[in-house]
């Protein structure tokens, strides 16, 4: 696998440390935050940190905010030791992990303790359907962007014959599967599935469309085998390539695109939302600072109800419905955010544009 760096990833301390220089003498509620480091971890905790920032610009908040962060990886004792450090240090809700591995590892920790989970990057299935009742998902699930994909794809292959190029890893194999499922399902069929490797491209013909399963890493060396190549197909990447700078490291002349969360996601305002996640970030919204930001602001919006009559009680509200903005936000019996909204991006321009579906 390519090791060149892909994402830039900034330091959580120096975003916790700004919202610690603004607190007051209030009592104080304990946010935990998780992540390995990678590239989305900074949406993560500049997401959580600008709506903890605007809660504690108002005038009558009742509480102080204390951002707890714990650094996790993809093996899972480390996830362990990450989840059980926050709920020693105090932690009275979670926002995060990111990636499935340490989710569905976290979730079994706080959920014998009690503590609500709120998990904004998150889109495994499994996550709301192993029975936990502190859990809300605040983002979208893998077999509605597989939909997503292999629906835009259709506008584009000529021929019904989709290609699939994987990862051999949870992800990728996992995000194959749902591909497949919708091909079929949409009457399409699967021309080849290939695992990345660094000749892949021998087994690609130049008209191809390709559905891509895996991260970011693995889409970087597609792109950079296509670059050398007389591909003149397409590629239709998931969310996990909605990193801020991956357009900058690929060549984007030819046709790549992303079905990742839709900018306006529940009527944000995502030109103030943009300038302002980017002065504290230091780089441009990606695929789960939205939903970040809009899970800190559910969290925010209701500590009085955890405070007061605890995390079921929360839950159960949460799911009926709240009121973020102008929009009403609610979830499934199962934790799952209802009325997710997609989005599909071409990578042109060194940025992600989009589409307009009319055109197509």
């Amino acid at each position: 696998m390519n090791k060149k760096l892909v994402a830039k990833t900034v330091n959580p301390h120096g975003v916790i440390d700004r919202i610690k220089s603004q607190n007051a003498d209030k009592e104080v509620f304990r946010i935990g935050i998780s992540a390995n480091l990678g590239g989305h971890t900074r949406e993560l905790y500049s997401g959580v940190g600008l709506a903890v920032q605007e809660y504690l610009n108002e005038e009558e908040r009742a509480y102080n905010i204390e951002l707890l962060w714990e650094e996790s990886s993809f093996e899972q004792g480390s996830t362990r030791r990450a989840a059980n450090l926050l709920v020693n240090r105090g932690a009275e809700a979670i926002i995060g992990h990111l990636s499935a591995n340490q989710s569905l590892v976290a979730a079994s920790i706080y959920s014998d303790i009690g503590i609500p989970v709120l998990a904004p990057g998150t889109t495994h299935p499994l996550l709301t359907e192993q029975g936990y009742d502190n859990i809300l998902r605040v983002c979208g699930r893998d077999e509605n962007m597989a939909s997503e994909m292999v629906k835009f794809a259709k506008k584009l292959v000529c021929n019904n014959q989709l290609q699939i190029v994987y990862q051999q890893n949870n992800y990728g194999e996992q995000l194959s599967m749902l591909l497949k499922r919708s091909i079929k399902e949409k009457g399409l069929h699967v021309k080849k599935s290939l695992i990345i490797s660094e000749n892949v491209i021998a087994d690609i013909d130049n008209e191809d469309t390709i559905l891509f399963a895996g991260t970011y890493e693995g889409a970087v060396l597609l792109t950079e085998q296509i670059k050398k190549s007389n591909f003149r197909g397409a590629v239709i990447f998931g969310d996990d390539i909605f990193v801020a700078d991956f357009p900058i490291l690929i060549n984007d002349s030819k046709q790549l695109y992303t079905v990742s969360t839709k900018k306006e996601l529940y009527s944000v305002n995502y030109e103030e939302f943009s300038k302002k996640y980017s002065e504290l970030a230091c780089m441009n919204p990606a695929a789960y600072s939205v939903t970040s930001y809009l899970a800190a602001k559910i969290l925010l919006k209701n500590i009085e109800i955890l405070k007061k009559e605890g995390y079921k009680k929360l839950v159960n509200r949460l799911k009926s419905g709240v009121l973020i903005g102008n929009k009403e936000i609610s979830f499934s019996p199962n934790g799952d955010v209802l009325d997710f909204e997609w989005d599909i991006y071409r990578i042109k321009n060194k940025g992600f544009l989009n589409v307009n579906r009319s055109d197509l």
